[in-house]
């Protein structure tokens, strides 16, 4: 009888947790690509309350969404903030575009711009646009999912600690203090300062814009924010 007792306690203790790793594991393995954990933390590592508002208009800062700290020069040294912070954009110009390029050349040379020393101004206006051109074409595949994912599959995509998602945002937030990471291929990417160099910036972005890619990145924003 103790033993049986025993039994059910560490049983309990393990649905307590959520799904048991081994069982994410197999869960992930089948419907996402081998690389998620990179297509998901590029997805969201510069994400805000702005950009999680277009999968749902109620989402807020009481989020669970890990994105680099926009201080690279934390007191702390904190590198990676557990959420995606309210981030709005000035409104001193008409269009949301004049107001980016306004929001972004106001950081320029600021302790808290989210990029660091090693961004040229074409270069940060170049990644601001592109994050976001990728959550509007994450939008509509959010929007197209179907079937949506499984209760157990959110979970187990939402355990960024557990599933590899937080170290791929970390590398990212690492990498922010020696150059510009625009992918997490790890390979050296040259400064962009003619069409040869955008020639390698374009392809090296578009390798989050295949199916497999998008796929996982929708998955991911879905489960994170269909509760707000």
């Amino acid at each position: 009888m103790k033993v049986f007792f025993a039994l059910l306690l560490v049983t309990l203790a393990v649905a307590a947790r959520g799904v048991p790793q081994s069982r994410c594991s197999k869960l992930l393995a089948v419907g996402l690509s081998s690389n998620y954990n990179e297509s998901i933390a590029h997805a969201i590592h510069s994400m805000t309350v702005q950009g999680l508002q277009l999968f749902n208009p109620r989402a807020n800062d009481q989020n669970t969404i890990p994105t680099v700290n926009h201080n690279l020069h934390d007191k702390n040294g904190v590198k990676v903030l557990p959420y995606a912070p309210n981030d709005a954009l000035p409104s001193d110009y008409f269009d949301i575009t004049m107001n980016m390029i306004d929001k972004i050349l106001s950081m320029i040379g600021k302790s808290d711009d989210g990029l660091g020393a090693h961004w040229s101004s074409t270069e940060r206006i170049v990644h601001k646009f592109h994050m976001r051109d990728l959550w509007l074409r994450l939008q509509k595949e959010v929007r197209e999912l179907s079937p949506k994912p499984l209760a157990s599959v959110c979970k187990c995509v939402l355990d960024v600690k557990s599933n590899g998602i937080f170290r791929a945002v970390e590398w990212i937030a690492a990498h922010y203090e020696s150059g510009t990471p625009i992918t997490l291929l790890d390979r050296p990417i040259p400064k962009l300062v003619d069409s040869k160099t955008w020639e390698f910036w374009k392809s090296d972005l578009l390798h989050y814009y295949t199916p497999e890619a998008l796929h996982d990145a929708a998955v991911y924003l879905h489960c994170a924010t269909k509760d707000f």
